[in-house]
């Protein structure tokens, strides 16, 4: 069963108990969908105290609806768990980094006011987002496409990144790429559903023939650490203060 209650403006409960069916997230998009296509910040608590399994039907739909709304998920400021199970916790710590623009916590079954505070001290509006999340600072024609990350990554920044690289997969030529992150502050959900994108950089893999990334941060080190053997090309970390040894190094390719 699956329970969704407004508890004031803008702040919503759901209560997970039993199996969740296909009919349960049914009811939670018909009442969530409107309330994420609104205007403000928004709290969600999602009290999971009592909740046993849900059916394969139900996370297909569950999982439909989540994408399918994922332009709207960032208007989530912040997003309580309330359960005393210990892989929400780990599941959490690891997305939290991904997600750093929603603030999110795990609360245990005796703490639910406590969560309910969390999530009911909301930013008195959701800033606008900053453009500048993405700067150009090699465009490829030495070979070399590099770019710095600092702050928010948009769809609309992401362009100055997706031309270069485009350009250059037109041919047989190998390029290296260069990433410096100064500071992530998260993405813009509604990146995983740009075509564009996914298409780019999955052309973009014969292309590549070094790819350095500077000032990574730790959760992403064991992505790259896992991913590194299984790619056509060489991945190195470099630490922020490595940054002129990073650019040597793709430089010597």
């Amino acid at each position: 069963m699956l329970k969704v209650k407004e508890l004031k403006p803008n702040i919503w409960e759901l209560t997970l108990s039993g199996v969740l069916e296909k009919h349960d997230i049914e009811e939670m998009e018909r009442t969530l969908t409107p309330v994420l296509m609104g205007d403000g910040p928004i709290g969600l608590i999602v009290r999971a105290e009592d909740w046993k399994d849900i059916t394969a039907d139900a996370l297909a739909e569950d999982a439909k609806f989540e994408f399918g709304m994922l332009p709207q998920w960032s208007r989530i400021t912040k997003l309580a768990i309330v359960t005393d199970l210990q892989a929400f916790t780990a599941i959490m710590r690891w997305i939290n980094p991904i997600l750093p623009m929603i603030d999110m916590q795990v609360f245990g079954s005796s703490n639910v006011a406590e969560a309910e505070a969390f999530v009911t001290d909301l930013p008195a509006k959701v800033e606008p987002v900053s453009v500048g999340g993405i700067t150009l600072l090699s465009d490829g024609k030495d070979g070399l496409i590099a770019y710095e990350v600092d702050g928010r990554i948009t769809s609309e920044n992401l362009e100055m990144v997706l031309e270069p690289m485009e350009a250059l997969m037109t041919g047989d030529d190998k390029v290296d790429l260069l990433v410096r992150f100064k500071d992530w502050e998260g993405f813009d959900p509604a990146i995983l559903m740009n075509g564009a994108l996914m298409g780019t950089k999955m052309g973009a893999i014969k292309h590549l023939r070094r790819y350095a990334i500077i000032g990574v941060p730790g959760w992403m080190k064991v992505m790259v650490d896992g991913m590194s053997a299984l790619m056509p090309f060489e991945i190195r970390l470099f630490d922020l203060a490595d940054d002129d040894a990073a650019w040597t190094w793709v430089g010597a390719s």
